[in-house]
């Protein structure tokens, strides 16, 4: 049996070398990138404590998971000072990974195809019908169906802007969404192990993957493809504002000089003389 972290403990120890070392090794960006990627971080964090406080607030105050005697120090609505934490350092760990793989925000033709998007609204709005029925019918699925719900209007919103966007692009937003998840599940997995949060048996499915509840698996990866997505629709939607002053095409023609300046015309040869 490992030794019972606290929250800030675990912190220490889990989440902010890895902050530090993806800072360290962050790409060194041209001023403008730079302060859109910066901006970009910034906003999510800060929906990440609108969006996410409410939800995490309630499935505490009904008992999906709790934490163990003396491993919280601070708590506000019910969520520790170390669960808030947690909610910017996600968000950060997944923008500076996101941005070491790399991706391209440059707008291009048929990113605004109205398929991809109506596609992805569809496909949010029946998460949220889905996982409203899945709280209905057991208990058992509090978490999961609660999850679900929870992250369908933020899958249909992020597809109904950039959904074209996004379905040319689907090895940028899946790798830098595994990559961070992968390493949150086995932090959260030894969390789980040492004691510092326990989950409910009632309140969840039972199914577990080498330990860990499937539904912590679903969480990190929905909370990091939702930073993802974020994150490089915000750069994207910059760039298509960037692009909509700019003459393209034909019309960029008419604003560039002529490569070959008009010639004054030679005069004209003089008759030859009559005899």
């Amino acid at each position: 049996m490992l030794p019972t972290l606290t929250y800030l403990q675990f912190h220490l120890v889990f989440s902010l070398p890895v902050v530090a070392a993806l800072w360290y090794l962050a790409p060194r960006y041209d001023r403008l990138r730079r302060r859109r990627a910066t901006a970009g971080i910034a906003i999510l964090v800060a929906i990440a404590y609108l969006y996410t406080t409410p939800w995490i607030s309630y499935m505490i105050r009904q008992g999906t998971w709790w934490y163990a005697d003396g491993a919280v120090l601070v708590r506000a609505l019910s969520i520790p000072l170390g669960e808030y934490l947690f909610f910017a350092i996600q968000t950060v760990v997944t923008g500076f990974a996101l941005h070491l793989i790399g991706f391209d925000p440059t707008f291009r033709e048929g990113d605004f195809d109205r398929a991809p998007r109506i596609a992805g609204v569809v496909a949010g709005l029946a998460m949220v019908v889905v996982g409203l029925r899945l709280v209905t019918l057991d208990p058992s699925y509090l978490y999961l169906g609660g999850l679900i719900a929870w992250v369908g209007p933020v899958v249909a919103l992020q597809w109904a802007v950039g959904g074209g966007y996004l379905v040319r692009t689907p090895r940028v937003w899946v790798a830098a969404t595994l990559v961070p998840a992968a390493y949150f599940w086995i932090a959260d997995r030894i969390a789980i192990e040492m004691g510092t949060w326990q989950l409910s048996t009632e309140l969840t499915t039972g199914v577990a993957v080498l330990g860990l509840p499937i539904e912590e698996m679903l969480f990190f990866a929905s909370a990091g493809v939702m930073t993802v997505n974020g994150l490089v629709l915000f750069e994207w939607v910059l760039d298509w504002n960037d692009r909509r002053g700019r003459p393209t095409g034909a019309a960029a023609d008419a604003f560039e000089p002529d490569a070959t300046p008009d010639r004054d015309p030679e005069p004209e040869s003089a008759d030859p003389l009559d005899d």
